[in-house]
């Protein structure tokens, strides 16, 4: 992989951003979108992922997000990643090894995201003992994928970096899912906020095939929701908190955008170290 050169700019207003590459891989340029924090920095970084089904979507996509964590004093980056179904689609009619080989090359370029910030850490202003994954839909599948690797073993000189050691301080899931839960464990536990959808048509709540495909299609698969997942670490008696949105769709998948004071405050509790426990809070239809 060829590292870039830094490309850091001037800019000081709030919601302005640098760019930084930090791959090149299949002749795309990938690429994070920084925003300084403004105000007095927190300490705390987070590295967010956009949606998009694996096939759009981009930083610039969650400015809002970005900008309004980096006003209450957060650093933040918001990366790039190949978009393996680019001219396809997530659906039930792609294939389940095809859908398999998205996720799974989007959590190589997530993988490596990571990598560069924390060997950056001097230079990018990042407290390494502060960093958290954030990711709305495709993006949450993703960084789910990284924490809980099903695809550790096929690339260990790319993954131990991260299995032998808990990398990230916390996790902020928007709407997404894992295609195999047995990788959840207490040992790789991170504090969680999840934010997902009763009625969610494109990623299930609980467990269910993905998109709701059915057996004789030929993307059928099985996720686990972030409901599924919740319930595995409560078991496990971990800091977790689940926003369920009752009768509320994959609309939530952006409800980052709309919830930073819930996100802030999450955050706040778990960088200092408090015992959170594991909550589920309705919210209903219409608030």
């Amino acid at each position: 992989m060829r590292l870039l050169t830094l490309l850091l700019g001037c800019a000081t207003a709030a919601s302005a951003q640098d760019r930084i590459d930090y791959a090149v891989k299949d002749q795309d340029t990938l690429y994070m979108l920084h925003y300084e924090p403004q105000g007095t920095p927190n300490g705390m970084t987070i590295m967010h992922v956009h949606g998009g089904g694996f096939s759009g979507g981009s930083p610039e996509g969650d400015k809002a997000f970005a900008s309004s964590m980096q006003e209450r004093g957060y650093n933040v980056f918001s990366i790039s990643y190949r978009l393996f179904l680019k001219g396809s689609d997530f659906g039930c009619g792609t294939t389940t090894p095809v859908k398999l080989k998205a996720i799974s090359t989007a959590v190589e370029d997530v993988a490596d995201a990571a990598k560069f910030l924390l060997e950056k850490g001097r230079e990018l202003k990042v407290d390494t003992s502060k960093l958290y994954l954030s990711g709305s839909s495709a993006g949450a599948e993703a960084i789910l994928h990284l924490l809980y690797n099903p695809f550790a073993a096929s690339d260990p000189a790319r993954y131990d970096y991260f299995t032998k050691r808990q990398r990230f301080r916390g996790a902020l899931v928007f709407a997404g899912g894992l295609v195999d839960i047995n990788p959840v464990q207490p040992a790789n536990w991170v504090p969680t906020l999840f934010m997902h959808g009763t009625a969610d048509e494109l990623v299930p709540f609980g467990t269910a095939a993905h998109r709701f495909c059915h057996a004789d299609q030929p993307g059928w698969m099985i996720m686990f929701g972030d409901k599924t997942i919740y319930d595995t670490g409560r078991k496990m008696q971990k800091d977790a908190i689940l926003y369920t949105y009752v009768g509320r769709g994959h609309e939530v998948s952006g409800y980052m955008n709309r919830e930073a004071g819930k996100i802030h405050d999450f955050l706040q509790k778990v960088n200092a170290g408090k015992k959170i426990g594991a909550t589920q809070i309705m919210v209903p239809k219409g608030k």
